[in-house]
Order: C-alpha cells, then structure tokens, then sequence
C-alpha cells in the first residue's frame, strides 16, 4: 500500500519566503562548524539519516496549492555533498531530492544551508547541534547528551507548532502602524556587485569575554554594542546622501512567550542612527542599547506579532489564488525602498554537549543578502570563542574593515579571514 505523506502549513513568518523566491534569490543562510579533525563523508552521511527522524519538520519538500505553498512529507535518501567552494549557492532541490537543506563538509568543516521557510537560526541551530552530536559520537568522540535534543525520543508535538498563531491577540486593522513598520527610508550601503553565484565572507575570531567586558564598560549589551560599531563604520565608509543607518536585529521570541517550536518565531527590531560623521561611538552605543530594550519589551513584541499575523490573515489577501499573490508581491517590490541598511543576527553563545570543546574548535553562521541590502552580518559563540562574519554581495570591503578596526583600537584581539571571493571567478 502506497504511504500517505503528511503534510505541513508554514508558519506565518514564512508565509512569503517561496513567493519571494527567484532564480538568484532563495532566502537561505548557513550554520558550519570548524572540527579538529577532517571530517569523515561517510560517518558524517550516517549521523544525518540517524538524527532525521527526530525533526520531521525539516524533512519535507515544497509544494504549491491553490492559495498557499505547504510541505509535504519528504522520505527520499538523503545526501552529503562535498563543499563546491560557492557560498550559499542556491539549493538544487533536484540533487537533494527536493530537501530544502544541503549538508556540505571540506576538510575539516561541516556546514548546514538551510531555506528560511523551514526554520530560523535557532531551529536550525537545534538541528545543526544534533548533527554534529550524533557526528561526534559515531567517530567516538567522548561527549556528552547535554544542550541536544536526544534523537532517541520522539519530536514533541510544541516543536511543529505556529507559535505566532499561538500568541496571537486579536487586533484590528486601524490599530496597526504602518508608517511606523516600513521606517524612514534608510542610507543604502553601495558597492560593485559579483558576478555569478556566491558571496564574499570575511570573519574575525575573538574572544566573548573581551566583547563582554568592552560591552559592560560602555554599560550596554553585547548586541547594542557591536550594532553600534556596525553603524559607526557604515556612517565613516559610506559617501552621499546622509539618510539614516538602519540595523535590523532578529529577536527569538521563543523565551518572551513560552515557545519550544522548531519552525521559525523571530522578529526584527530596527536599530536607527542618524549618518553624522561626527557622532562619537559612545553615543551611538547608548542610543542603540535603550532603543533595543525598548523595542523588545514584551508588549512591543506582541504588537509586532500581531500585526504579522493579522496583515497575513487579511480575508482580501487569503482568498487570492496563489498566482495572484505572486503577481501583486513582485509588482509592489518593484516600489519596495529597503528597510535597512545591514542586518545583524546575533546567535548567542551555543552550547554543545559537554566535552565538544575537544572536538570542535569554533562555530561560524552567514546570512544571506538581498538586491538592496548586499552587506549582512551575524554573530555567533561558542567555548570563548566569538566569531563575526559579514556576507555580502559586493566587492568593497570598507564596512567591515571599518568595523573591525573600530573594535581592534578598543584593544579587542582579532583574527581576521576571508574566502577571497572578489579573486574568485565563478560561473
């Protein structure tokens, strides 16, 4: 007898993200970790089959309806592919038997691409951090079962909820801010842009606890703090029109509302300075700080839920067929002005099983960049040890030498990268 696939909604965040698809653009992002030892393709090939059955929410295949896309139940063989050199290529769902995830690994590095519509950074994290546990594991690595899902119980039934429909509060339409939510037209960051697929990567490795301190000593947060920097440097490098700089900051909503999904539950709070070169950094740091307190105060948080899913739950906007919605979302982007300057995700510090330390040596995350956004950043830690890394499309690099100057002569120690893309000739 032929088995019946499940099926799966996305949830309301990601909603957008197929009908914002395009043939250069998929909305993906990147989790890698850096081993001590070269990876081994074949362990690492089992370890991804043996964790699968416990995420059922990452193992489906795109599919279109009438109104809306869904996923469908996917149980196709997986594979591991050999890294191609080409960061966040788009994903070829034909050669990964239409997952919307690809697992590479070069060397000693693995790394996770990942379609947005699935999960954000921190269910995919939980994922990533079960990979490379079970990795660890099957080449015998001593390490424990903490800070991971245990692959041998069953996916809990909270993990494939919509937590937005969850804490969702009714709201009427008049009570929603518009103005506010698009934002002052912010100071685009320019730049001659790559041919090809791929983008430029550079990271700088340092140390959490001399972020920390530095970040205390301005009496601000870690995030606040490198926002701050991240906006001093684009004001110093950026020439023209003086509009203001917009950092937008992903915000997990999971610990403000009881949330355990594995689907995606952020939302983005906007960071704004005004592009005086004259600012000093340690106004910009104080400004930032109270701004990102504020915005992610729990009732400001809620109204920003509610109006997500109230915009998408809109009975005009539903009952469109699908090529409709297609149709009047490509049209309005052709007015779309960007929402930010850069975007920063800050991931935290990832906590692996006990004893990985001797295993892995560093963690790294990119985010994907758009048509009017092609610089990003993202932060993430692990061990003491926190990494930063800029993805971009562009082949200027002033922004992000800006930025970790800035933080060099705060006398923070850095250790600098890069993958050369600008050298690089891709097809």
């Amino acid at each position: 007898m032929k088995k019946i696939l499940k099926w799966y909604k996305l949830d309301y965040s990601a909603s957008y993200y197929p009908i914002l698809m395009t043939k250069n653009t998929q909305s993906i992002f990147r989790l890698s970790a850096v081993l001590k030892e070269k990876v081994d393709p074949a362990v690492l090939q089992s370890a991804l089959c043996d964790i699968m059955p416990r995420f059922p929410s990452f193992s489906v295949r795109l599919r279109s309806g009438f109104f809306w896309y869904y996923f469908e139940e996917n149980t196709k063989p997986l594979k591991v592919f050999e890294d191609d050199g080409i960061l966040l290529s788009n994903i070829a769902v034909k050669k990964t038997k239409g997952y919307l995830f690809r697992v590479t690994y070069f060397e000693r590095k693995v790394s996770l691409d990942i379609f947005h519509g699935i999960t954000d950074g921190i269910g995919a994290m939980e994922f990533f951090k079960a990979l490379i546990a079970r990795y660890l594991e099957k080449t015998g690595a001593q390490t424990g079962k903490d800070n991971i899902k245990d692959i041998t119980e069953p996916p809990k039934p909270e993990e494939l909820e919509d937590s937005f429909i969850k804490a969702y509060k009714p709201t009427k339409l008049k009570d929603i801010n518009l103005k506010k939510i698009a934002g002052k037209p912010p100071l685009i960051i320019k730049g001659s842009r790559f041919k090809g697929q791929g983008y430029g990567t550079i990271s700088g490795l340092m140390s959490l606890s001399e972020i920390k301190q530095k970040a205390k000593e301005a009496e601000a947060g870690i995030t606040a703090f490198l926002c701050a920097h991240l906006a001093k440097a684009i004001i110093d490098t950026q020439k023209g029109e003086r509009k203001p700089v917009s950092i937008m900051v992903p915000v997990n909503l999971r610990p403000h509302f009881g949330s355990e999904t594995l689907k995606n539950f952020v939302l983005f709070v906007r960071l704004s300075v005004n592009a005086d070169k004259n600012l000093n950094i340690g106004d910009i740091i104080k400004s930032f700080d109270k701004q990102l307190k504020a915005e992610t105060a729990k009732e400001k948080l809620q109204e920003q839920i509610n109006t997500t899913v109230k915009g998408s739950s809109l009975f005009v906007f539903k009952a469109l067929p699908l090529p409709l919605k297609h149709f009047f979302i490509r049209f309005g982007k052709l007015f779309y002005k960007s929402r930010q300057s850069m975007i920063f995700s800050n991931l935290g510090n990832v906590k692996l099983p006990s004893g990985a330390e001797e295993s892995v040596d560093r963690l790294l995350f990119n985010l994907n960049v758009s048509k009017h956004a092609p610089c990003n950043a993202s932060a993430i830690s692990f061990n003491d040890k926190l990494v930063i890394s800029f993805t971009r499309a562009i082949k200027e690099t002033e922004v992000e030498r800006g930025f970790f100057t800035s933080l060099a002569k705060q006398g923070i120690n850095i250790k600098v990268s890069s993958n050369f893309r600008e050298e690089q000739h891709v097809l």
